[in-house]
C-alpha cells in the first residue's frame, strides 16, 4: 500500500477519533519510518486511567498493493513495581482468553502493560468502509482495555493476585 493511502486512512481516523473525545494526532517521523497515529483515550475504568493508542502501517511486503498491515499498540500502564510483575504477567495471559480483539502483554523492563493487535486493511474497498473497519477495531480495543483496566491496576499496583481478582469479580471466571 502506498504512503499516500496510509496517510489518508490514518488522517481520517485521527479526525474521527478527535470528534469522539480522543486527543489524536498524526506523527510524521521521517525517511524510512512509518507515519503514526497517536491517540489518548478518555479516562477508562474506575481508576480513570488514560490509555494511549498508537497505530501505524507496518512496512512489510504483501502480495497485493491494495493491502496494508495495520498495527495497533495500546499502552495501559507503565512502571508496574517489580514485586508485582509476575502476577501482572499472569493477569495479561489470563485476560487474553476474554479479550474481544488483540492480545495483552507485559514488557518487563518498562513495567508496561499493553494490548497489541494487527489487522490487514484492504484499500480496494471504498474509503468509508475502510475507515469504519479501522474504527471498529479501535472500538473493540478500547472495550477490551476498559473491561480489564481496573483489574490490571489492582494486580499491578496493589499487589492483588489473579485468583483474588477473579474472586472479587474484577476478572471473569473461566
Amino acid at each position: 500500500m502506498d504512503a499516500t493511502k496510509q496517510k489518508q486512512i490514518l488522517g481520517c481516523m485521527s479526525d474521527v477519533l478527535n470528534q469522539n473525545g480522543f486527543r489524536s494526532q498524526l506523527i510524521e517521523q521521517g525517511e524510512g519510518t512509518p507515519l503514526m497515529l497517536r491517540a489518548e483515550t478518555q479516562r477508562l475504568g474506575k481508576v480513570a486511567k488514560e490509555a494511549t493508542i498508537e497505530a501505524c502501517f507496518i512496512p512489510i511486503a504483501l502480495p497485493d498493493d491494495n493491502n496494508g498491515l495495520l498495527q495497533f499498540f495500546v499502552t495501559l500502564f507503565n512502571n508496574v513495581p517489580e514485586q508485582n510483575q509476575h502476577q501482572t504477567e499472569k493477569a495479561c495471559r489470563y485476560c487474553n482468553d476474554f479479550s474481544a480483539l488483540g492480545s495483552f502483554g507485559f514488557f518487563e523492563p518498562a513495567g508496561q502493560i499493553y494490548l497489541k493487535h494487527n489487522t490487514l486493511v484492504d484499500v480496494s474497498l471504498d474509503l468509508e468502509k475502510v475507515i469504519t473497519f479501522v474504527a471498529d477495531n479501535i472500538s473493540l480495543l478500547v472495550a477490551s482495555a476498559t473491561r480489564f483496566i481496573d483489574a490490571f491496576a489492582s494486580v499491578g499496583f496493589s499487589g492483588m493476585s489473579v485468583d483474588v481478582a477473579v474472586e472479587q469479580e474484577l476478572l471473569p471466571k473461566v
